[in-house]
């Protein structure tokens, strides 16, 4: 059964350096009045946005050549995901949204405010990453709960993880019913600051080697991981946690 959280936008924090990064900045020396500026679009941003997700835990299946989601007719051929979930005996299929509003402001603003509408628009991509972090927080408590442990969440449409793999997603979770969240038909988001991810549940008492082979599992989300790592606009240099998946 699928789980549905709606949270307050309240319950979302966000850090004012994340923004800046999606604007591209790279420790420059910001103005006052600018920086006041990403202050006020940040909270009128987080006044407008409605997060929600959805998400479901199901059994894997490993084959040679794919991975079959069991109780769905989700089949991965991605060499990526076959890394990310080696070792893993189930996945979390996820989804999250900011709801339609902040698009719709964010589009106003652009005719009568172009700074406004860029900063709101960063603002509105770090919130839903941020909620897609507070949601995983939940789920990995609650997979704690069994004794198992959960890996980094990977979207389609990075690395050779197909896009058309989030509709399928979508679909096994009835997010447009539940969420509001559906696909365009070439497998962009509707609305755009949503994420689909696919999370791999593991027990690490079954196998010593699992953190030899997959040493992302127990750590955190890094950029130097990613295999988009050096043609990424917004990546880490430092490599710490990356908000691109």
């Amino acid at each position: 059964m699928s789980i549905v959280k709606n949270l307050k936008n309240t319950e979302i924090s966000i850090e004012k350096a994340e923004v800046l990064r999606y604007l591209r900045y790279k420790g420059q020396e910001i103005e006052s009045s600018f920086s006041e500026k990403i202050d006020l679009a940040i909270e009128q941003t987080r006044s407008i946005i409605t997060p929600r997700a959805v998400y479901e835990r199901y059994p894997l299946k490993f084959f040679e050549d794919r991975i079959e989601v069991e109780g769905t007719n989700l089949v991965l051929k991605s060499k990526d995901i076959s890394k990310l979930l080696r070792g893993c005996d189930e996945c979390i299929l996820f989804a999250a949204t900011i709801g339609t509003k902040v698009e719709m402001e964010t589009r106003k603003a652009e005719y009568v405010n172009l700074a406004k509408s860029i900063i709101m628009d960063s603002a509105a991509t770090t919130f839903v990453e941020r909620t897609c972090d507070y949601v995983q927080e939940i789920i990995e408590k609650e997979v704690k709960k069994s004794g198992k442990y959960i890996t980094m969440r990977y979207s389609p449409g990075y690395g050779d993880l197909p896009l058309e793999c989030g509709k399928e997603i979508l679909n096994i979770l009835q997010s447009q019913k539940k969420i509001g969240l559906t696909t365009s038909s070439s497998g962009l988001m509707i609305p755009r600051k949503s994420v689909s991810a696919i999370i791999g549940i593991y027990d690490s008492s079954k196998d010593d080697d699992i953190d030899k082979y997959n040493k992302v599992k127990k750590g955190k989300k890094s950029c130097l991981e990613c295999p988009n790592y050096n043609n990424c606009i917004y990546r880490r240099e430092s490599g710490g946690a990356c908000y691109g998946n």
